[in-house]
């Protein structure tokens, strides 16, 4: 496992869509990378890859809506195609013509369906612990997860049910400085998600595809990794026996290696 010495965490900036702001990193200059993060997590969850690749890529993070510095009003809808969507339209206002997406975990399936959408400005794709085309161990240990969104946004169930689900994502591994709203708005989109929107999403694609995993992953299990490597276009295949969910981190230095590569395509 290779991670830089420090993160780079470099200031939020701000852009506007026709519905609203949204929140971004920008460093760099030449060819572009852009990440999106999964749930919940924030355009921070790329600053160890950030100090890994060169300043002669652009690197760009986003902040989904609901997260970090994207208000939610900005794109609420909880769909993989809709969170595309915001992804797509948020390439057209950063002016980025032609650019490598890269997804981390549930990002990878937002960052997907963006490739989709916007087949003339997404070169290549990059799938870091992504979900896969049928539900991994931790979807799966959010039983019920339909009544827990609805339950977090219920009059006399908000608070109480924020509070469980915050304390249940701290136990899980996640931050503790994920906010009540990010915790809600990643129910809702756990609610919303469908993999076969993610398995139409995988067959439609026609650009080159870097996924990559460790099989020590306590989310997600070596095997869909290994089923969704195998239906997605040819591409970089990376995988190591160590470095847990967040490979952005544990493998800084390989992944920015490779997508140095991936970027020059």
């Amino acid at each position: 496992m290779t991670t830089p010495t420090s993160p780079d965490d470099p200031p939020l900036k701000t852009a506007r869509l026709a519905t609203g702001p949204f929140g971004y990193t920008d460093e760099g200059t030449g060819p572009a990378v852009v990440a999106v993060h999964g749930l919940p997590g924030s355009s921070r969850d790329f600053r160890w890859l950030g100090a890994a690749l060169p300043r002669t890529v652009r690197f760009v993070r986003l902040d989904m809506p609901g997260f970090g510095g994207t208000p939610l009003a900005t794109a609420p809808g909880p769909q993989i195609d809709t969170r595309g969507a915001f992804v797509a339209q948020a390439l057209e206002a950063l002016g980025l013509q032609r650019c490598v997406l890269l997804g981390h975990s549930m990002g990878g399936a937002v960052a997907l369906s963006a490739a989709v959408q916007a087949p003339s400005r997404v070169a290549a794709l990059a799938l870091l612990s992504s979900i896969g085309l049928r539900p991994h161990r931790l979807v799966r240990r959010f039983w019920g997860r339909a009544g827990w969104a609805r339950a977090v946004d219920a009059p006399f169930l908000r608070a109480p049910a924020r509070a469980a689900l915050k304390a249940a994502f701290r136990l899980s591994g996640f931050p503790s400085s994920t906010t009540s709203d990010e915790v809600a708005q990643t129910l809702r989109c756990l609610a919303a998600l469908d993999f076969e929107i993610q398995q139409r999403n995988t067959a439609a694609l026609r650009v080159p595809v870097l996924t990559a995993w460790a099989a020590d992953d306590a989310f997600i299990e070596r095997q869909v990794f290994e089923e969704h490597a195998a239906a997605l276009p040819a591409g970089p295949r990376l995988s190591w026996p160590r470095g847990g969910h967040n490979i952005q981190k544990t493998q800084a230095v390989e992944l920015a290696q490779a997508l140095v590569l991936l970027a020059r395509v």
